[in-house]
């Protein structure tokens, strides 16, 4: 497939057509596939399906669903099994070192060289996503197929409000915009909330539930102020100065969030930013897309994005990390027949491909965010406005198929947003423990919240539970996982 036979190199940017084709031009003898993937993920693979096959001879056969939560109870079993039930799996990137750990996955680096150009493809992911949720020791291990980030979504009409602005500066001695730092945007909370909390609009609000996802909206804080997971030696470096400054900061904030704010779920701020009632949302990328329809065209379009705060430097620069909490990778089992194990990576390669992926990243039905370089121009971004070709609206699963923004300028802002984002993504954590890590933290970081305990002495005993899981699960163990996240680290030129 790949490369030169179908795809210039200067046309990377956008605007691929050509069919990939099986190494050698030869087609799969009409394999039929089944997957695994998880429920909020959504349906590309069933429309690519006819398409696939008519071109290569691959296909999808059926499917099955399972919890996000229930990764691993529902994945490894099978990655473990002498026959699988699936001959590919979808889930959540949080996972990805736990499985590779396993040795059962199968390596994939003998198949990108079956394809022609495949090493212009790997360039193309974007290296926040590639650099951490694709490679486990200098192997290769997954297909990135959803690159979620958080970004700061915002209101430009409160923004861009006279009276607002008129007010804000003369409280504030500087002109009202789009925070660029905490400290400004704790002020832009409780700024809003106090002008407007009257009228049922709030300056924000944050994820405090459920703990597991918690603690990424408290790391976007931390991270940026210079906090790692732990040392080189598996250190627990979440309850430093830095680390308690940046509860503190999050802690502030909820304060200015209004009713329920010490307690904010997931739902909860999705229904906030899809009724109106927060100016700011610091969310993933999608948050604009989904909710739409809810919002209703008007409130959509008013709809901004930008990069996530972050903490000004003694050199006056402002260090911004946006955290890539959860994100999708597609991996092959390695207990299947070879043929298929071929026919699965044609079809998840195909599928990640910017020839396919540039156009379901923007397809309301899809479920799958940014993640390759041309997902993020102009090109793509008029993509978010048009029906999507490769498919009709022929299935209860997709009845419809107009775009998702109104205008290109939207779109564009979107997008705009979730590279700025990219460009400093900070991965979650992803070998093995990674339950474990997350529970510990995001549940004594919402006790800190609800005032159970301060913020040193959170974070305290988060650091004392994450030493113990590291005994338990070996430090040597712990340290030879964890070097997988420093060499990526490394390469995008974090200090760690």
């Amino acid at each position: 497939m790949a490369g030169s036979q179908f795809m210039p190199a200067k046309s990377w940017a956008g605007g691929h057509s050509d069919v990939i084709m099986p190494p050698g031009g030869k087609k799969f003898k009409d394999i039929e596939l089944t997957y695994f993937q998880d429920g909020n993920w959504l349906h590309a693979p069933l429309w690519l399906s006819e398409q696939f096959r008519k071109d290569a001879g691959v296909s999808i056969k059926s499917r099955e669903l399972y919890d996000g939560g229930d990764t691993v109870a529902k994945v490894l079993p099978q990655l473990l099994s002498r026959k699988p039930r699936f001959d590919w799996v979808q889930y959540p990137c949080l996972f990805f070192g736990q499985f590779a750990e396993t040795g059962q996955l199968e390596p994939l680096d003998d198949y990108f060289a079956q394809y022609a150009g495949s090493q212009e493809y790997l360039d193309w992911v974007m290296p926040a996503y590639r650099e951490f949720y694709t490679k486990w020791d200098n192997k290769t291990y997954g297909i990135m197929l959803d690159g979620d980030i958080h970004i700061l979504h915002y209101r430009k009409n409160y923004f861009n409000d006279p009276d607002l602005q008129r007010k804000f500066s003369k409280r504030f001695q500087r002109e009202l915009v789009v925070p660029k730092t905490w400290p400004h945007f704790l002020e832009c909370t409780q700024f809003f909330t106090e002008e407007l909390s009257s009228k049922g609009v709030y300056g924000t609000s944050m994820v405090v539930n459920p703990p597991a996802f918690g603690w990424g909206f408290w790391m976007d804080i931390a991270a940026s102020n210079g906090v790692n997971y732990f040392d080189a030696s598996m250190n627990p470096g979440i309850n430093s100065k830095q680390a308690v400054e940046a509860l503190d900061m999050y802690k502030n904030i909820i304060e200015f969030s209004g009713p329920g704010g010490k307690s904010m779920d997931i739902n909860q701020t999705i229904q906030r930013w899809q009724s109106g009632t927060d100016v700011m949302s610091v969310w993933w990328i999608d948050l604009s897309e989904f909710t739409v329809q809810q919002q209703g065209m008007e409130m959509a379009e008013q709809q901004g994005a930008d990069i996530v705060p972050g903490w000004e430097q003694p050199d006056g620069s402002i260090n911004h990390k946006a955290v890539s909490l959860w994100c999708r990778t597609g991996s092959i089992p390695k207990n299947l027949p070879q043929d298929v194990k071929d026919a699965a990576f044609y079809f998840l390669y195909r599928m990640s491909h910017p020839s396919i992926s540039d156009e379901i990243v923007a397809d309301e039905y899809c479920g799958s965010d940014p993640f390759g370089r041309s997902h993020y121009t102009d090109e793509s971004a008029r993509k978010y406005t048009m029906a999507n070709p490769q498919r009709g609206t022929d299935n209860d699963l997709w009845p419809t198929n107009s775009g998702i923004f109104k205008t290109f300028e939207t779109a564009r802002s979107h997008l705009d947003g979730g590279l700025r984002n990219v460009e400093v993504g900070y991965p979650q954590f992803y070998w093995e423990g990674t339950p474990q890590y997350a529970d510990a933290l995001g549940r004594n970081i919402s006790k800190a919240v609800s005032g159970q305990l301060t913020s040193q002495q959170a974070l305290d005993e988060a650091a004392e539970e994450w030493v113990k899981i590291v005994q338990k699960l070996g430090i040597d163990n712990q340290k030879r996982q964890y070097e997988n996240f420093l060499a990526g680290a490394r390469k995008l030129g974090y200090k760690i």
